[in-house]
Formats: C-alpha cells, sequence, structure tokens
C-alpha cells in the first residue's frame, strides 16, 4: 500500500516536471487521465505510446525525481513536528491542576477525618500541596521552568528582529527560572524567619516573607511597566490576569493563612482549605501565563520555528518545532 502510495506521488510529480518542461500540455495530461480510468496502464506508457514523450526522456525524469522524491519523504520522516496550540496546552494544564488540587484535598480530608489504612500518610504526603519536593512540587517547578524557555524563545526571535524590548523578555525568562528554582529549594522559606524574628510579626504577617515578597513585586512592576503598558491589549490583559492571579495566591492567601496557622494550627482544617486555595491560584496563574506566551507566539511570530539537530553518527536529524 505504501508503495502504491509512493508511485502515484512521483507520477503526479513526473507530470507536473513535464508541463513545466512544455513537453505536454493540459490537455494530452487529461486525455492521459481518462485512459487510466478505463485501463490500467501507467502514465509513462500511455505517453509512450501516444508519441508525445521518448522513453528515454521520461527514464531521465524517472531517475531525478525519484531521487528527490526520496530525499523529500526521508526528510519528512526523519523530522517530527510538534504544533502546540494554546488553547489545548491550557486545558491539559487545567485539567492536571485540577486533578493535583482534588487529589491533595482527598489525602488532606483522609489524614483528618479517616482511620489508619495502608498508604494513607504516604498518599497525602506525596501530593500534599503545601508540601516540598513532592508531585505538585515538581510539577509546579517544571511549569515555571517552561515559561522561562518559552520566553527564552521570544527573546531570541526579538533579538534577531532588533526588537527594542528584549531584554524585557530576558528578564522575565530569568526571572521565571528563579521561581521554579525557588519551587523546588524553598528559598523564600529560609527568609521567613530571620524577618519574622527581626520584626516580631504575627497574624497575617505570620509568614513573614511576604514582606519582602511585597516588596519584590512592587520592584518588578516599576522595572517592567513600560514594557507591560506598550504590550497589546490581548497580551497585557491576559499577562494581568495571570500575575493577579498568581499574586492572589502567592501572597494574598498566603497572609491569610498566617493568619490562620496564628489563631489555630497548621492542623486545622481551616488551613487545609487556604492552601489548597493557594497552591490552585499559583498553578492557575502559571498556566493562564503560558496560554498567553504561546498565544504571542501563534500570532505575532508565526514565522518562527525552533530547530533542533541532533548528530548521530555521520547522520544529522532535524526536528522543527
Amino acid at each position: 500500500m505504501k508503495k502504491a502510495e509512493n508511485d502515484i506521488d512521483v507520477e503526479k510529480l513526473l507530470a507536473e516536471s513535464l508541463i513545466k518542461a512544455g513537453l505536454i500540455n493540459e490537455k494530452q495530461l487529461w486525455s492521459v487521465d481518462k485512459q487510466q480510468q478505463i485501463s490500467s496502464k501507467s502514465l509513462e506508457t500511455i505517453l509512450v505510446e501516444q508519441g508525445w514523450v521518448k522513453p528515454q526522456t521520461i527514464t531521465y525524469f524517472k531517475e531525478n525525481l525519484k531521487d528527490s522524491f526520496e530525499q523529500q519523504t526521508a526528510k519528512e520522516l526523519n523530522n517530527v513536528t510538534i504544533n502546540l496550540s494554546a488553547k489545548r496546552v491550557f486545558r491539559i494544564l487545567l485539567t492536571i491542576i485540577c486533578f493535583l488540587t482534588s487529589v491533595s484535598l482527598i489525602g488532606q480530608l483522609s489524614q483528618r477525618y479517616l482511620p489508619d489504612f495502608f498508604l494513607r500518610d504516604g498518599f497525602a504526603r506525596i501530593f500534599n500541596l503545601d508540601g516540598e519536593q513532592n508531585i505538585p512540587a515538581v510539577y509546579s517547578a517544571l511549569a515555571l521552568l517552561s515559561c522561562s524557555i518559552i520566553l527564552s524563545f521570544i527573546t531570541y526571535i526579538k533579538k534577531n528582529r532588533h526588537d527594542s524590548y528584549t531584554p524585557y523578555w530576558r528578564g522575565l525568562s530569568i526571572v521565571f527560572a528563579f521561581l521554579s528554582f525557588d519551587e523546588l529549594a524553598s528559598l523564600h522559606e529560609s527568609i521567613m524567619y530571620p524577618v519574622r524574628a527581626a520584626l516580631k510579626t504575627d497574624g497575617f504577617l505570620y509568614f513573614a516573607w511576604v514582606i519582602p515578597g511585597s516588596i519584590g513585586v512592587l520592584i518588578f512592576l516599576l522595572v517592567f511597566l513600560k514594557f507591560i503598558t506598550n504590550l497589546t491589549t490581548k497580551t497585557r490583559n491576559i499577562f494581568l490576569i495571570a500575575g493577579t492571579t498568581y499574586i492572589a495566591g502567592a501572597i494574598g492567601c498566603e497572609m491569610v493563612g498566617g493568619y490562620i496557622v496564628s489563631v489555630y494550627t497548621r492542623q486545622s482544617i481551616f488551613y487545609v482549605f487556604e492552601f489548597t486555595l493557594e497552591e490552585f491560584l499559583e498553578q492557575l496563574g502559571v498556566a493562564i501565563f503560558i496560554y498567553g506566551l504561546l498565544s504571542y507566539i501563534g500570532f505575532y511570530a508565526k514565522d518562527a520555528f525552533l530547530k533542533i539537530k541532533i548528530p548521530h553518527k555521520n547522520r544529522i536529524d532535524v526536528i522543527s518545532i
């Protein structure tokens, strides 16, 4: 079946080449098609029988066309094209977020309200949204790292086009790379205790890292204000929605969680619901931002693609993304 399809493609290329060379015309090709519907004869057989093209001419064209066709087919087989639809990626990320949120909540409620059973505590720990170095933490770090990689790609495009806002895209890439590292290493947690001890914070500021964190957000907005205002309306709105959602979880909910922990404890069911909402908003904000980045690339850089060369012995495979 595959061979038959290839023969048809070669015949099509042969017919097009003969027409371009002026050896046959459209009327003659139409006549050949009619004869092929009646008989099972090949294109070259009919052309030779009709005396329109010499056998050696067809042989010459076929040899060159087959080499070209085989090279093109090999190239297509060795190439892998990945189409990243912004909406499809967002739906996938949203599904993952909802799954992690639901499983974490089930695990925490099981620990508090169900009798001990096999793997209960291990299950709750592995999927705990408030935990470290577990599945939700790795997902969050990878999502933030994906933002950094996409921003690096945009930076490369902007640099080649000599865009004046290239440094801002590069700066965003660095910021998200740091956030990804912080998600795994929990650097913000390490500054919480010194700040709390120095400022004697409690209540809403129990998690004292929100103070330098809020200052960092303010500085970020001041530095990137010109960049944000010069984005197109659609892109700017998506970025602002993503940022607001993320900050609402990372700082807003964190402050509420600090109040709950200082008044009750970390074991409080109110705290469970709080950190579940907090992590959901953070992950949702990142997913919206990824949607915005992919939408931006799809609309403003539709002619751009990423080419990855993978050397293997004396051959180089090219993968276009």
